[in-house]
């Protein structure tokens, strides 16, 4: 008899291992297809310092075309910087048409104006051409940035969303890595043409092997395709196997207000999820089922009671913290100086040429994101982007103090900037250049997620645009071994700001974190194991 229900035990211990693999080849499949649209994003964030790197030397020849195309170095640093400012339009935009028509067909959209900017730089004449591809490009990536994370954060299980969340960072570093590589052995022209392929592939692999986002299915309140698209989400499994889940998500949502709530103690919800929830129902307009069918078949939330939906402490305050952390990203991973990192590596006086020193480190940053998704969950995120942060300020303010040392005191050692410069670059990918942006996915609560995600990329792309805009001024004020004192001295400081408010997100529900962000619900020690 003890055999018998030792066997039956096996049995379903094996049958639970089976379904959480498929649950997760699912989740990780889904992520993937959606990341082919960020492989874009990287090779239309390396495009600049490619082309300005071609066409402020020597041995410029129009890009492959035989013809002398030539950019000052006030057109180069435009061409530089627009990408940049174009994206925050693009992230506007996202987090309007995220909430219209999905998230899947946000992200299907990337394409057209992205293959719209490939096409018109492979063609480009003149710097005015230039500058088009580059509000395209850009448009493309700010369209593309909040779906995903805001996918990941919504339909990813917890056990998954640190390492997927930060797929799309190590995809934007590989599409860098292989506009770098390409670079070396053909022209930008034929790195844009090849580039056209990627938004066209993309375009078909979001449509057709993507489900949409269940959260925002029951947001628009269409309970069963929700239901069917968390089953395909959970392995593709009945909608009766994931009726647990969906019931929670339901109450997560806001779909059902007028639920009891204590009904679904025994579906995983504990006592504080419980109180978060009662939270929400308290704190939300007594609307009816029926009224909520109305505004969603209808939707006609006003504008003005959507401005008000964002003065509330569960958005401003996650709101305040990641901005700042997005302010001190800027500077911790030296992406400012991104389009010019061709001159920057020639005057640092390294022992390998600028273009390859490129391809290196970027296979330093991809190989730092690569191990940030294979060890986020082990270690965490609040540890990790606290020793990524501090080395790389080290690493600035060494490369600084070096390149002041050979001018005043002759001294010359080409492998000591080396060494620093590959620190800077892989600790950036490793811990600094991701983590943001899987918090993004995160921290905001379910109700005007998307809007909030795409805000804020929008808002960190106008501060890059800034700092990447006035990258030369500034590097003829300080010099650029004052630049990289300067850069690292804020990045320190930007340490010791994460030390004393990043919370640990990891491994943690949705409403345990946005828990943490309120603050009020009770005891604000009941909160410590977010730290």
């Amino acid at each position: 008899m003890v055999e018998l229900q030792s066997s039956k035990l096996d049995a379903e211990n094996a049958k639970n291992e089976y379904n959480s693999f498929r649950s997760s080849l699912a989740q990780i499949g889904t992520i993937i297809v959606q990341n082919v649209i960020m492989l874009g994003f990287g090779m239309s964030l390396a495009i600049p310092t490619v082309v300005i790197g071609s066409l402020m030397t020597d041995d410029n020849d129009g890009g492959g075309r035989g013809d002398i195309m030539t950019l000052t170095e006030t057109e180069a640093s435009w061409y530089g910087s627009v990408l940049l400012v174009c994206h925050p339009m693009g992230g506007l935009l996202s987090g309007v048409l995220q909430e219209i028509v999905g998230r899947k067909w946000c992200m299907a959209l990337v394409s057209v104006p992205q293959l719209v900017g490939w096409y018109v730089l492979w063609r480009a004449g003149n710097a005015f051409d230039l500058y088009v591809s580059c509000v395209a490009l850009g448009l493309s990536m700010g369209l593309s940035e909040a779906p995903v994370l805001t996918y990941v954060g919504e339909a990813v299980e917890p056990r998954l969303r640190g390492p997927l969340s930060s797929m799309p960072t190590f995809t934007i570093m590989l599409g860098s890595f292989v506009s770098y590589l390409m670079s070396t052995v053909m022209p930008w022209r034929t790195v844009a043409m090849i580039n056209m392929v990627v938004p066209v592939v993309s375009f078909v692999a979001v449509v057709f092997l993507t489900p949409e986002s269940p959260v925002w299915l029951l947001s628009r309140n269409r309970p069963a395709e929700a239901k069917k698209s968390l089953a395909y989400l959970r392995g593709c499994v009945s909608t009766a196997d994931v009726e647990d889940e969906f019931s929670e998500l339901s109450i997560y949502a806001g779909f059902n207000k007028s639920v009891d709530i204590e009904q679904y103690v025994d579906c995983g919800l504990d006592q504080r999820r419980l109180s978060y929830v009662k939270y929400l129902q308290i704190n939300t307009n007594d609307t009816t089922n029926a009224e909520i069918d109305i505004l969603a078949n209808q939707n006609q939330t006003g504008f003005l009671d959507t401005l008000k939906s964002f003065w509330t402490p569960e958005f401003t305050r996650p709101f305040l913290f990641i901005m700042l952390f997005f302010f001190f990203w800027s500077f911790a991973t030296f992406i400012p100086a991104k389009p010019y990192l061709i001159s920057v590596f020639s005057e640092i006086g390294l022992p390998c040429t600028a273009q390859w020193t490129l391809v290196y480190t970027s296979i330093l940053t991809l190989v730092g994101t690569l191990l940030n998704v294979l060890t986020v969950a082990r270690f965490g995120k609040r540890p990790i982007t606290l020793v990524s942060m501090a080395l790389c300020a080290f690493s600035m303010l060494g490369i600084g103090m070096y390149m002041v040392s050979t001018s005043y005191f002759s001294f010359l050692s080409t492998w000591i900037p080396m060494i620093l410069l590959n620190a800077l670059f892989f600790f950036s990918g490793y811990g600094v250049f991701p983590i943001p942006w899987m918090l993004v996915s995160e921290i905001y609560p379910t109700k005007r997620r998307g809007i909030a995600s795409g805000l804020t990329a929008a808002l960190a792309f106008l501060m890059t645009f800034i700092l990447t805009k006035s990258f030369l001024e500034m590097q003829e004020w300080f010099t650029l071994p004052g630049l990289f004192i300067v850069y690292g001295s804020i990045t320190l400081i930007g340490t010791l700001y994460l030390y004393a408010c990043m919370p640990e997100t990891e491994n943690k529900t949705l409403q345990d974190i946005e828990h943490f962000f309120i603050g009020d619900l009770d005891d604000y020690e009941n909160c410590d194991n977010l730290k």
